[in-house]
């Protein structure tokens, strides 16, 4: 899938398919409902559109290095149960899921308009170490992707 196709697909597509979210909507597998996944995908595209301040680790630390290769192996993520229960999803952002999903737009557009404004910012995260846009905008489809799959939105995923 070229780059343009997924901002297509998060611009443009995404909010189409989300109209088809409800709020008592069943997960094949996991914790979250409805609205702690649109929120939970929020938040992750929001934080990938903002300036590291601090210290950056380099090279990349063990951890990193494994989600980077996880990327560049095309970011097919997959359920891996725990022993979380509901009581540990965080506390709710919004006031409804029809809120948290109109939120998702303007969120989506945020991460776009970052890396139109800063094309040679190297991106970086704790979590992720450094990754070009390209690496972050391939995780944040499939992410999307994985999570329309888990709540029955998508037909298949990857």
């Amino acid at each position: 899938m070229t780059a343009t196709n997924k901002r297509d697909f998060l611009i443009n597509e995404l909010p189409k398919i989300l109209e088809n979210l409800s709020p008592d909507q069943e997960g094949k597998f996991g914790l979250m409902t409805p609205q702690h996944m649109v929120e939970h995908l929020t938040w992750s595209i929001k934080a990938s559109a903002k300036k590291h301040e601090g210290e950056r680790e380099t090279p990349a630390n063990k951890r990193q290095l494994g989600f980077q290769k996880f990327v560049k192996n095309g970011s097919v993520i997959q359920h891996r149960p725990s022993d979380k229960t509901k009581a540990d999803l965080p506390p709710l952002k919004y006031s409804s899921l029809e809120e948290a999903i109109s939120i998702i737009p303007e969120a989506t557009q945020r991460f776009y308009d970052f890396w139109e404004a800063n094309p040679d910012y190297i991106p970086y995260s704790a979590f992720m170490g450094e990754m070009p846009f390209e690496d972050l905008e391939l995780f944040h489809y499939m992410h999307f992707r994985f999570h329309l799959w888990q709540f029955g939105l998508l037909a298949q995923y990857p």
